[in-house]
């Protein structure tokens, strides 16, 4: 027996159920990703009111599509764990695009980054690191930093949330056995994390909308106006009520108000 071969099998058995279950849910993300390209495509066709193209913006942009099909993914196949993790580059590019838009000189200090200057590091720190990642060109962007700082703390890193999540422990006699399962284990949690990421990209869809009509000066603003959280919200609510800790999940991560 192959335990990489199992983990495979399994992974695949988990995203044929995912789609049976969860036809409406795999419509929204379809939906919301479809709406997230088209938004960040108008950049390599559209000029702003001055003729400048802002084309290099969709180097960050792609980062941040690609991340939300990876991210989803991985919840497809029931690892919440692993949906966050691959999820959040993708978040940072966005916070890094409002950066730019804020102001085009922080592209330079950001590719400076890894200079052997101490002003050029000195430089970056002060511009995006903590809070100061933060933006004026996208209206919610202390919301996603905080985001970004809950997925750091939770899934980046061996700390106590991280390294004790879905860990079995079992003794038989003098023998201690302890299992870090590869999959969600608890179909309510899993559900909720499916919740928050759906919420999040409905979020994210509507914030890209608003900076790409900043960035070029024409359109509607309200052309992405996330109506997700408000569909869901019963079903969040339920979810709050019947399974522990999905509140949390619900609010750090995906913005719910539930």
């Amino acid at each position: 027996m192959s335990e990489f071969g199992d983990y495979c099998r399994a992974k695949e058995s988990n995203r044929s159920g995912f789609e049976q279950n969860y036809v409406a849910d795999l419509r929204s993300f379809e939906a919301l990703n479809s709406k997230l390209n088209s938004t960040w495509e108008r950049l390599g066709t559209t000029r702003d009111a001055s003729g400048r193209s802002h084309v290099g913006l969709l180097h960050f942009a792609n980062v941040l599509r690609r991340q939300t099909v990876l991210g989803f993914e991985s919840i497809a196949s029931y690892q919440s764990n692993l949906a966050w993790s691959n999820f959040r580059p993708g978040l940072e590019a966005l916070l890094i695009i409002g950066k730019f838009v804020d102001d085009p000189t922080n592209a330079r200090i950001w590719l400076n980054r890894a200079s052997n200057q101490p002003a050029d590091r000195r430089a970056y720190q002060a511009a995006f690191s903590g809070q100061n990642l933060k933006s004026n060109s996208l209206s919610r962007s202390g919301d996603l930093r905080d985001v970004l700082t809950h997925l750091n703390d939770n899934y980046m890193h061996p700390n106590p949330a991280f390294t004790y999540h879905d860990a079995t422990r079992s003794a038989s006699g003098n023998d201690v056995f302890l299992r870090i399962d590869l999959f969600d284990v608890d179909p309510g949690i899993h559900e909720a994390n499916l919740l928050a990421y759906l919420n999040l990209q409905a979020i994210i869809v509507e914030e890209s909308c608003k900076l790409v009509v900043r960035v070029c000066g024409s359109g509607d603003p309200n052309d992405g106006k996330n109506l997700y959280e408000q569909a869901n919200k019963a079903r969040a609510k339920q979810i709050v009520a019947s399974v522990a800790g999905a509140k949390k999940v619900l609010k750090e991560y995906g913005l719910w108000h539930a």
